[in-house]
């Protein structure tokens, strides 16, 4: 076996810190008004953790990913759309986080330029969310679920963990058992 390239700089994997679920005081610092191939338009909404034991979560783990800088990405991110599953209506997720936005901050109302978000502070309420890994094994993320005002984030209640259905569960368990079957390995 051959060294891999950057072996001595990589961080083990478990060696970084995770947020816990829960309501965080936040500050936006970027939007991206984007399109998906039907039509749907999103905000991307990039954001950081502005006060408390987690402030600049998102900024340090930026900071301390050792990839080159091509390959290093903003993992503070919320997708909302902004289009509710019946066509001409507006998606709840994205009138709360409209809602929010003005409630936190002074004198602000929103107008429609997604520009303008940049820099406002928000409360985001995370929860926890089981999804299936390129490896077909269950694992969790602590993903944002929707917006609060600045003030009532940390008060705000912790959403129920989303699980994956039994048969997103069979289905990794079928694949963790026949890569288990050691009888029948190609080498």
């Amino acid at each position: 076996m051959e060294k891999p390239a950057g072996y001595d700089e990589a961080q083990s994997f478990g060696e970084f810190e995770t947020l816990p679920a829960g309501g965080y005081k936040c500050l936006i610092k970027k939007v991206v008004c984007e399109k998906t191939q039907a039509g749907k338009e999103f905000l991307k909404i990039g954001f950081d953790i502005a006060e408390g034991e987690y402030k600049d979560f998102y900024q340090k783990k930026f900071d301390n990913d050792t990839r080159s800088p091509e390959e290093r990405k903003w993992s503070g991110i919320w997708t909302v759309f902004t289009e509710g599953y019946n066509p001409g209506t507006t998606n709840p997720k994205f009138k709360g986080l409209i809602t929010s936005v003005e409630a936190s901050n002074a004198n602000f109302k929103f107008d429609f330029d997604e520009q303008k978000l940049v820099n406002k502070k928000i409360g985001l309420v995370f929860r926890e969310e089981e999804f299936l890994g390129t490896d077909g094994l269950p694992h969790t993320a602590v993903k944002p679920f929707f917006a609060v005002s600045y003030d009532k984030a940390e008060e705000a209640k912790i959403p129920n963990k989303k699980v994956l259905s039994d048969n997103q569960y069979d289905q990794a368990f079928d694949a963790t058992a026949s890569a288990a079957d050691n009888d029948d390995l190609p080498f």
